[in-house]
């Protein structure tokens, strides 16, 4: 067994990556999908404090996991470039 795992030279590549539009997209549209449905609910169920405390839920879980991803993201780049310029 290999000591030095870190320096593997097996790099996982997608079989399909998604494009920039698709990216786009999923980024735009499933925010937009929240909002709608949280409002369908609203419109439903009579709007009430409930309601809002799910739209305060959803935007301060959406921003928190903007930030976590963003972070682990340039930590990845920050990674393979390390990686790279190792070898």
């Amino acid at each position: 067994m290999r000591e030095d795992v870190a320096r593997s030279s097996v790099r996982f590549e997608p079989l399909n990556p998604a494009t920039r539009s698709n990216l786009i997209m999923g980024v735009v549209i499933g925010p937009l999908l929240w909002l709608i449905v949280l409002a369908v609910g609203a419109w439903v169920f009579e709007y009430s404090w409930a309601i809002a405390l799910g739209l305060l839920v959803v935007v301060v879980s959406f921003v928190v996991a903007l930030i976590v991803l963003s972070l682990l993201w340039a930590w990845r780049v920050r990674q393979e470039k390390r990686y790279v310029d190792s070898r």
